[in-house]
C-alpha cells in the first residue's frame, strides 16, 4: 500500500467526520482549521484508522498532535512500514 492508497483511505474515514469537500483536500489541508475536526473527532478517528490500515497507534498524543492531512498520511505510512 503506497501513500496514495493511504490518502484515499483517510479521505473515506475523515469524510465521515466533516462537511468539508474531500475532493479538494491536499497534504497541506489543516485537520482542525480547514476540516473543522475537534480533538475529540481526531481521537475518534483512531479506531477507524487502526482497523482500516491494520496498525496500532499506541500513543494517542501522537495522533492529537497531527496538524495536516499530509502528516496523517505520513503517520499511517510510517506505522505500516514499521509494522
Amino acid at each position: 500500500m503506497d501513500k496514495a492508497d493511504i490518502a484515499r483511505g483517510l479521505v473515506d474515514i475523515i469524510g465521515n467526520y466533516t462537511e468539508f469537500d474531500m475532493g479538494v483536500i491536499d497534504p497541506s489541508t489543516s485537520l482542525r482549521e480547514e476540516l473543522g475536526l475537534t480533538s475529540f473527532d481526531i481521537i475518534a478517528l483512531l479506531t477507524e484508522i487502526e482497523e482500516t490500515f491494520s496498525i496500532s497507534i499506541d500513543d494517542i498524543d501522537v495522533l492529537a498532535d497531527i496538524g495536516t492531512f499530509g502528516e496523517a498520511i505520513d503517520l499511517v505510512a510510517g506505522l505500516r512500514a514499521a509494522g
